[in-house]
């Protein structure tokens, strides 16, 4: 899918948290304003369960297949470290990678933090993901 001027650029932003996927879909327009079209959370029961894995990997593609997005921009967690992810950030983070029909990129939580505080009522969880899906649509 081509990105046009006047076409909102949609962007899904990621934030992994112990077994959940929050996430927050988007719309940057060409004057710059942003529009939240969605935000929710994706779990993953169990992270040794295969019918769980692919719940997980249903319930993601059809986010994907729904939002129709040009990019998904995931805060990046590192995987050794004091932050690093969990077993299940990286199994969701794998699943999401195998899934998508679009450009991935990876916003470090340096750039997530410096990035505006959200415009839109979220809950508190869903902020580093709308910071990531803003961040996300400044990436080259």
């Amino acid at each position: 899918m081509a990105y046009h001027w006047f076409t909102p650029m949609r962007v899904i932003g990621i934030d992994f948290a112990a077994s959940d996927m929050n996430y927050v879909v988007i719309d940057y327009h060409a004057n710059g304003n942003v529009s939240v079209v969605s935000a929710n959370r994706l779990s993953l029961s169990s992270t040794r369960s295969p019918e769980a894995l692919r719940a997980f990997q249903q319930a993601f593609q059809t986010l994907v297949k729904d939002v129709s997005p040009l990019r998904i921009a995931i805060k990046f967690k590192p995987e050794k470290g004091a932050m690093k992810a969990g077993p299940a950030a990286l199994k969701m983070e794998a699943i999401v990678l195998a899934a998508v029909p679009c450009e991935v990129h990876f916003i470090s939580g340096v750039r997530i933090n410096k990035c505006d505080p959200p415009e839109k009522p979220l809950n508190a969880y869903q902020f580093p993901a709308d910071k990531a899906a803003r961040c996300g649509c400044n990436v080259e």
